[in-house]
């Protein structure tokens, strides 16, 4: 009898609320979470720890000179270096080849806007004070980087050259997504090769770029060359400086 009663005063409290609009409301949701606020970071890469992740390609040829002797790989420096690196080499058959590698990089706020400064270090046997094939090997290699929201890609382009899907520049020329942070060439190396270093170019002209839908942006490291035959070289790693606009 007294459970009867309860559940009768139960069930008249809950008619009572759902006719005065009480209870709960289905249709409701929650607000969306605002969207993350840009913030300046540093991105700090280091391949004398490994290359995973790190896509290679080459551009800026066409079908009847397409480059050869490509290699890439994570390999032993040479002396008096110690340590590894990400070696790449190429032979220039077209008088402008750029090798390069890319990287998506995630953790920045959708669709923001970002300034991005680069600094690369590296290691040649490439001297800033010798004439060469075509050009100087020292002279006529640019150290190059780029940056842009959606993948870079090789593409062949209308003219039958293969270029990439940005606009990084050519050579000295820098582009509206890529910077030229130096030349190749180490002065106080011999003419003859063989005798190694290591470099930091930079540039404080900074790559203006917008993060996708989910956060990231991809970043290119490369060398641009005008130098006419092998040219062989070692990532060690790069610093990137991203600010929001």
């Amino acid at each position: 009898m007294t459970n009867q009663s309860y559940s009768a005063l139960a069930m008249a409290s809950l008619l009572a609320l759902s006719a005065c609009g009480g209870g709960y409301d289905a249709s409701y949701t929650s607000p969306p979470a605002p969207p993350p606020t840009p913030v300046a970071s540093t991105i700090t890469v280091d391949f004398t720890k490994g290359i995973e992740g790190w896509t290679p390609g080459v551009a800026d040829y066409g079908d009847p000179d397409e480059p050869s002797e490509t290699g890439y790989g994570w390999s032993k420096l040479p002396a008096p270096l110690e340590g590894k690196g990400y070696f790449l080499t190429v032979h220039n058959n077209s008088d402008d080849v750029l090798t390069y590698v890319k990287h998506q990089v995630g953790g920045f706020a959708p669709g923001a806007k970002y300034n991005l400064s680069f600094s690369m270090t590296y290691a040649t046997d490439a001297s800033a004070d010798c004439a060469g094939v075509g050009g100087s090997r020292g002279n006529d290699i640019f150290m190059v980087a780029a940056a842009a929201g959606d993948e870079p890609k090789t593409v062949k382009q209308a003219d039958g050259r293969y270029r990439l899907n940005l606009d990084r520049g050519n050579n000295a020329e820098p582009g509206t997504q890529g910077k030229v942070l130096g030349r190749l060439g180490i002065e106080g190396l011999g003419c003859n090769g063989g005798e190694w270093a290591q470099a930091t170019r930079a540039s404080t002209e900074a790559i203006p770029v917008t993060a996708d839908k989910d956060g990231k942006l991809w970043i290119v490291l490369g060398a641009d060359s005008g130098y006419e035959a092998t040219n062989a070289w070692f990532l060690l790693g790069a610093t990137v400086q991203v600010k929001p606009q």
